[in-house]
């Protein structure tokens, strides 16, 4: 498939969810539900953020239980079949293309000596490749004893039933108590909003007991990832500035350019939550731009891919303060 067809494959369905996302009844996440870890392939190998978001969407969005994926020929090496309708979906990579000083391609940089690569100029081509669920195959009888290892990855603890409280992730709580962030947070004081400041390059979130929530024990449990959900946004929001990775931000509160970095936002904590565990849900303040980003997918589904890499950058910049044995399950391909 040509990577325009499986760019436009990818805004068509970030826009089924944010159609799904803006229904009044609505409840769910991006993701929307809980994994318990990153996809997969059969060798049990993670894919790249940006298709590791994209592959959880899909999952979630067709009910599969298992976000486990093989390519058509590791399905046929495992003596297993596809089902009968099923359809594929791309996993997108970058490839780099060499060429000559005479502006011949180059087959094998491996075959050229450092002197020979040094006279060469290369670009990256987007590529992609398809992928299936096991969900639409028949390995879990043809090769029971692979998928069953595999299927033990995604075995996720239930809630607590008791009153041990707020959830609570040690990595972020060592962060804010010590302050490592790339600017200041502040998370001690009540307070009734949060946003990222970037005059004064700073983050201002409520407190996490403002978020308290003791309606039964799961909503108590599930009350503090809503506490971390909304300061990864704000998180997110921060890498953004001219000092980091400098995406600006429209002045104008419904311009494009504002609508986009709320997008940017919104699923580099999706991404981040994924990772940690949990599964941010859509910012309530963030519900009027579905429209806009609908819209903007519509006229021009490359700005998707424009998104997803502004995602990327901002979700590496984040783990390698939060979680630095995770950032390597985003880079790209």
């Amino acid at each position: 498939m040509k990577s325009e067809l499986v760019v436009e494959k990818f805004a068509d369905m970030i826009i089924e969810r944010m159609k799904q996302m803006k229904a009044s009844d609505w409840k769910k996440g991006w993701i929307g539900t809980t994994f318990g870890d990153m996809p997969i392939n059969l060798r049990g190998s993670e894919y790249n953020g940006t298709n590791s978001f994209l592959l959880l969407l899909l999952s979630s969005m067709n009910d599969w239980k298992y976000p486990v994926f093989a390519t058509f020929h590791q399905i046929k090496e495992l003596g297993g079949n596809i089902n009968k309708g099923a359809e594929s979906f791309p996993v997108l990579y970058w490839r780099l293309i060499y060429k000559k000083a005479d502006g011949t391609k180059v087959e094998n940089i491996d075959d050229m000596s450092m002197e020979e690569r040094k006279q060469c100029t290369y670009y990256p081509v987007l590529k992609s490749y398809n992928v299936f669920n096991i969900s639409q195959t028949n390995l879990e009888e043809a090769a029971p004893k692979v998928i069953e290892k595999l299927k033990k990855k995604f075995q996720v603890a239930e809630p607590p039933t008791d009153t041990f409280g707020m959830y609570e992730n040690a990595d972020i709580d060592d962060m804010l108590s010590g302050q490592k962030w790339l600017c200041p947070i502040h998370y001690q004081k009540p307070s009734n909003e949060a946003f990222y400041r970037p005059s004064k390059d700073e983050i201002h979130v409520p407190m996490k007991t403002q978020f308290y929530d003791s309606s039964s024990d799961e909503a108590k449990y599930l009350s503090g990832m809503r506490f971390y959900d909304v300061l990864l946004h704000e998180m997110a929001h921060s890498t953004g500035h001219e000092s980091r990775l400098a995406r600006g931000k429209g002045n104008a509160f419904a311009s494009k350019e504002y609508a986009k970095e709320e997008l940017v936002a919104e699923l580099s904590a999706a991404i981040i939550g994924q990772v940690l565990g949990f599964d941010p849900k859509l910012m309530d303040n963030n519900a009027c731009y579905l429209d806009s980003w609908i819209s903007a997918l519509h006229k021009e589904p490359k700005f998707i891919v424009s998104v997803l890499a502004d995602v990327n950058k901002a979700v590496q910049m984040i783990l390698e303060v939060v979680s630095k044995e995770k950032v390597e399950l985003v880079k790209m391909a």
